[in-house]
C-alpha cells in the first residue's frame, strides 16, 4: 500500500482528470476532495492510483451528465472555466482550446481521450478505469478524432503565439480593420461567454466580416472610450493569453484565448463571465 505522502502526490493528476472532464475548477476540486475523504476510510488497496483515478472518472462522468442538463438553460454560449495564472503552472493542465473542443464528446469518449492523449496511459489501464475492453477503448478513441476534427494538438510555439497576441492587441487598440485582416483567417470563429452577467456575443460568430465588426464595435462602445483598460500578460491553462483589466480597480474584465496555425488566428474564445475570471496559484 502506498504511503500517505505518495497518495497525496496524486492530487494534481486526479484534479487534471476531473477538470478536463468537467471544465469547471471548483467542481473538479470538490470531486477530488471527496475521493480523498473516502480514501481515508479504505484499507488494503493494492493500486491506489488506479483505484482513485477510477473513482474520479466515474464521478466525473456522472457529474458531467448532470451539468450538461443544467447548461441547456445557460445564457449565451457556455465556455469552460479557464485556469488563469500569472506564471506557467508547475502541474500539467489541458490546453484551453482543446478543452473547448472536448465539449463535442460524450462523457466516456472524453474520459478515454483525456487518459490517452493527456497522460499517455496504456489501454489496459484505461480499460480498467472505464470498464470497457481495450479494443473498445481504441475504437472509441479513433471516433473522438473524427468528432474533434483534428489530430492531437502539437505544443504551442510560444514565440509565434505571443507575436499574434501582440498584433491582435495593437489592432484592437488602434481599431484597425486592415491589421485584423492580416492576422485573422477568413473563416475565423468567435465564441463569447458572459454568463448573462457581462455583455458579449450571445451566439457564435463565423467569418471575418462578422467577427471584426463585433471586435471593433466593442472598442467603440462609450464605456470603452478613453484610458479605461490595460492589458496584462498571463497564462490560461499554461499558454499565454490576453487579459483585460479595468485600470480603476484592477478587476479582470475578460480573457481572450487564441487558437491559430502559427500565422493566422482561427478561433477566438472570449470569456467575460466574472464567475470564471479568478486567478489561481500556479
Amino acid at each position: 500500500m502506498e504511503t500517505t505522502t505518495e497518495v497525496l502526490q496524486l492530487r494534481p493528476y486526479l484534479f487534471t482528470i476531473a477538470y478536463s472532464m468537467l471544465g469547471e475548477i471548483e467542481e473538479a476540486e470538490d470531486i477530488v476532495q471527496d475521493i480523498y475523504e473516502k480514501w481515508l476510510a479504505i484499507d488494503n488497496v493494492k493500486e491506489p492510483k488506479a483505484y482513485m483515478a477510477r473513482m474520479v472518472v466515474n464521478k466525473s462522468i456522472k457529474r458531467l451528465n448532470e451539468m450538461r442538463v443544467l447548461r441547456e438553460t445557460y445564457t449565451g454560449t457556455w465556455l469552460p472555466e479557464p485556469f488563469i495564472t500569472t506564471e506557467v503552472p508547475e502541474s500539467p493542465t489541458i490546453e484551453y482550446g482543446l478543452l473547448f473542443l472536448l465539449e463535442r464528446l460524450n462523457p466516456v469518449e472524453r474520459a478515454i481521450f483525456i487518459l490517452r492523449e493527456s497522460f499517455r496511459e496504456e489501454y489496459s489501464y484505461i480499460a480498467e478505469l472505464t470498464g470497457l475492453s481495450m479494443d473498445n477503448c481504441r475504437q472509441t478513441l479513433h471516433r473522438t478524432y473524427d468528432k474533434l476534427g483534428r489530430s492531437p494538438k502539437l505544443p504551442v510555439d510560444t514565440e509565434k503565439h505571443n507575436a499574434l497576441i501582440e498584433a491582435f492587441l495593437v489592432s484592437m487598440l488602434n481599431q484597425d480593420r486592415s491589421s485584423l485582416e492580416q492576422i485573422l483567417r477568413s473563416d475565423i470563429e468567435l465564441f463569447g461567454d458572459g454568463g448573462g452577467k457581462r455583455s458579449t456575443a450571445l451566439k457564435p460568430l463565423f467569418g471575418f466580416e462578422k467577427v471584426q465588426k463585433f471586435l471593433l464595435g466593442v472598442m467603440q462602445l462609450p464605456e470603452n472610450q478613453g484610458d479605461v483598460y490595460e492589458f496584462m500578460p498571463a497564462y490560461v491553462n499554461g499558454v499565454p493569453a490576453a487579459l483585460l483589466l479595468r485600470k480603476a480597480d484592477k478587476v479582470l474584465d475578460s480573457i481572450t484565448y487564441f487558437v491559430h496555425d502559427d500565422r493566422l488566428i482561427s478561433r477566438l474564445l472570449f470569456v467575460r463571465n466574472p464567475d470564471k475570471l479568478k486567478f489561481r496559484n500556479p
